[in-house]
């Protein structure tokens, strides 16, 4: 009988000690609630004409847009921008030159708690001259990229065009 009470006493023991493991745990986990994440990730044709120096360019080619969102618990929040040109070359508009674009650009920006936010970033990547020219790569925004974003932190709408006033911002 006295072996019976001491297995039954280290059960309950055990039990108990498992409990008291688990119940701390549970409530923590409820306090902390996890931030909102939102993501979204497109790719847009890009095409037109670029005012750059020595010479106006036509370009053609793509871009990829990732937008990660955090929402705030009070609203508002931040969002990171990731821009990727993709396949993005150019022929000058005087001497005739093939121009490549290259480069991946990220721009965090903040957003304000109001209803509905309009966020534009200008990221930056590289312009590569004609071959047999001596101008290096030289970093330049040809692009504005647009996304709207709710309250809430979901992404509303993610767009790319090029600037009408040139590049070289």
């Amino acid at each position: 009988m006295r072996g019976h009470s001491r297995r039954a006493l280290s059960k309950i023991l055990l039990l108990v000690s498992l409990l008291g493991l688990t119940v701390p745990t549970a409530t923590a986990s409820a306090s902390t609630a996890a931030p909102i994440v939102h993501r979204r990730t497109l790719e847009l044709a890009l095409s037109g004409t670029l005012s750059t120096t020595p010479e106006p360019v036509d370009i053609v080619g793509r871009i990829r847009i990732s937008v990660v969102t955090v929402a705030n618990r009070g609203g508002g929040g931040t969002a990171t921008i990731t821009s990727q040109l993709r396949n993005t070359t150019g022929v000058g508009r005087t001497t005739g030159g093939f121009y490549r674009f290259v480069g991946s650009d990220r721009n965090i920006v903040a957003w304000p708690p109001d209803p509905v936010s309009p966020l534009t970033v200008l990221p930056r990547f590289l312009k590569i001259s004609p071959p047999g020219s001596f101008v290096p790569p030289n970093p330049i925004r040809p692009v504005h990229v647009h996304t709207t974003v709710l309250s809430d932190g979901s992404i509303d709408s993610i767009s790319a065009d090029l600037p009408e006033s040139g590049p070289d911002h």
